[in-house]
């Protein structure tokens, strides 16, 4: 027989997983209104003009939804592991790496577009899969933190591929530029509307948080993950096989991870160009977001919107006011500073971040005891 709707339930669900967000969200604008007050603007014009240079124009809402790709899939990429306990910092990294070896196979890889373009996605994904995987090796056999070897990870990553497109691989027509040359017309994601950068990459996303979502609350794997990071102790006496979870998040992180690089790539700048990811902060913004949705596919994909109009109407509103750029930093950061305090507060409880018993990070102690 089938179960009636439970309508207050469902809305109490919902009401516990957006409260702490939209409090923080709160919370952050609030403290950046002061900072805009204290600057001598009106905090009401200032925040006016950046929703409405973010989110409330077609152009430039195109322009946050465009900005909000990379973000979310590292959001995917870091709900992946962390929600096993797995705490991979290294997103950075393997979205350079996989975003690199991509754009190198479709720049120097002859044949049809089509299978050009899923031999560079498979290379790609392979290769951000690689470095999370070394990382949980490491770890596995020499007790390596991979909070550590991930995070020093970054540094490799982005110093390797910038001495490979200085010298060997550097357009030869850029003159002043580091980068790539452009990948061939084929392998380019189609714009989906004239005039902008907003693009198929957007669709693709969706598609990710959606079976991201399915993996997570529909599959054995997912199940398995999740007890591994609320209680790996539990999860181990109940015949889960902790090593393969760890292998098998670490290299979905890894490909996530990968797959935001090349969609910025084939979607919008068409090469792979000298720090282009390091300055743009996506990796840490998308950390941010799945932070501030408790690691939750559907809210972190609502949160990188979110954090993306901030950063496009935050470049909008040093334009025309005189608040910089780093007001909108400012405020992401805050939102996140008080996401993590109400975190705090729980482990102090001596809860786990699902609320039940504290448990030691997986990817802190020995591999026999995650």
């Amino acid at each position: 027989m089938r179960q009636p709707l439970n309508v207050k339930g469902a809305a109490a669900q919902a009401a516990r997983i957006l409260g702490r967000p939209l409090l923080a969200i709160v919370m952050g604008l609030v403290v950046g209104a002061a900072v805009i007050f204290i600057a001598g603007e009106n905090p009401l014009y200032v925040y006016g003009q950046m929703f409405e240079k973010s989110f409330f124009n077609l152009y430039y809402l195109m322009q946050t939804l465009t900005r909000s790709v990379p973000i979310t899939v590292c959001a995917l990429a870091i709900i992946a592991a962390w929600r096993a306990g797995y705490i991979n910092l290294g997103v950075e990294g393997q979205m350079i790496t996989g975003a690199f070896v991509g754009t190198v196979v479709a720049v120097y890889v002859p044949g049809p577009a089509p299978l050009v373009f899923i031999l560079a996605a498979v290379c790609g994904m392979a290769a951000g899969a690689a470095l999370s995987l070394f990382a949980a090796f490491i770890y596995e056999k020499f007790n390596v933190s991979i909070v550590i070897s991930t995070l020093m990870m970054n540094y490799a990553a982005t110093f390797i591929t910038s001495y490979f497109i200085t010298f060997p691989l550097r357009d030869p027509a850029s003159e002043l530029a580091i980068q790539t040359m452009e990948i061939p017309l084929g392998l380019r994601l189609p714009r989906l509307v004239e005039g902008n950068t907003f693009n198929l990459g957007f669709v693709i996303t969706v598609g990710l948080v959606a079976l991201l979502l399915f993996v997570c609350n529909k599959t054995n794997f997912g199940y398995e993950s999740k007890m591994t990071g609320l209680n790996p102790v539990f999860a181990r006496y109940g015949g889960i096989k902790s090593r393969k979870v760890m292998y098998a998040t670490m290299a979905l992180s890894g490909a996530l991870a990968a797959t935001a690089g090349m969609l910025e790539v084939a979607g919008v700048k068409f090469r792979f160009i000298d720090g282009m990811f390091t300055s743009t902060s996506y990796a840490w913004t998308g950390l941010m977001s799945g932070l501030i949705s408790a690691l939750h596919p559907v809210g972190s994909f609502a949160v990188s919107i979110f954090l993306s109009g901030l950063q496009v109407g935050g470049q909008a509103i040093q334009r025309t006011t005189s608040i910089p750029l780093q007001v909108a930093t400012l405020i992401q950061s805050t939102i996140t500073l008080f996401v993590s305090v109400k975190l705090l507060a729980r482990f102090r409880r001596g809860r786990g971040p699902g609320g039940g018993a504290p448990a030691k990070p997986a990817g802190q102690g020995k591999a026999g005891e995650a």
